[in-house]
């Protein structure tokens, strides 16, 4: 299902693809990060987080969500909302699929707000995706972020995410001096015990003046209900 993932590192915006319930679900969740990194990019001033969230899956593959986070950007937003919903399923070869939208709200600041619009697929541990807005915030840019992904488990108790994503806007140095897109990656290992999941993520961007930026190393632990 389509929420931010619990290891609170940049995929979290992504759609994650899963097989439609055989019934309704109703699920929670709730992660204490050392920081809320999305898209390479630290969201609380390199500070801790607390996160959480509630997803509805029906059998037929529509579902629904809500998540939050404290954030800190500098300004009167101190929370970030994200509701979400989409459809999402499998074919009969393995094929899984993802079609939805998310919509960020930032409490006291809504010329923040924005909509994404996003479809993923994946296979066989392998994942691609595709998010569209056509406003970030009031009045920011256009933008397309492309993401690639691979999980695998490294041994029966560790598993390991990779990602690579790519940003593009259509505003030159929106980001810094001459960039209107740039470039983030992370390594996600997780580990399940005392039915807890730990996650030790190393993420970064290609951005050189972006402090926020900068390569880091994410530590969490979270728990679903």
């Amino acid at each position: 299902m389509l929420k931010k993932t619990l290891l609170a590192v940049a995929t979290a915006s992504a759609l994650l693809v899963g097989v439609a319930p055989a019934q309704a679900e109703v699920s929670a969740n709730v992660t204490l990060a050392t920081d809320y990194v999305f898209r390479g990019i630290s969201q609380t001033d390199e500070r801790g987080a607390v996160q959480g969230g509630f997803d509805w899956a029906g059998e037929t593959g529509l579902y629904a969500g809500i998540w939050a986070s404290n954030i800190d950007f500098g300004g009167d937003a101190s929370t970030e909302m994200d509701y979400y919903g989409g459809f999402a399923g499998e074919t009969a070869g393995g094929l899984g699929y993802d079609i939805g939208f998310i919509y960020y709200d930032y409490e006291g600041e809504s010329d923040l707000d924005y909509v994404e619009y996003a479809f993923a697929l994946s296979y066989a541990g392998f994942s691609a995706g595709i998010n569209y807005s056509d406003e970030f915030g009031d009045g920011g840019p256009e933008y397309t972020y492309f993401s690639l992904g691979y999980g695998f488990e490294l041994t029966e108790a560790i598993t390991v995410d990779l990602n690579l994503g790519f940003t593009d806007t259509d505003q030159d140095d929106f980001w810094e001096e001459g960039e209107d897109s740039y470039v983030d990656y992370g390594v996600t290992f997780g580990y399940s015990a005392f039915e807890l999941d730990f996650a030790l993520a190393l993420v970064g961007t290609d951005l050189d003046d972006v402090d926020a930026a900068d390569d880091r190393v994410v530590f969490s632990i979270s728990k679903s209900m």
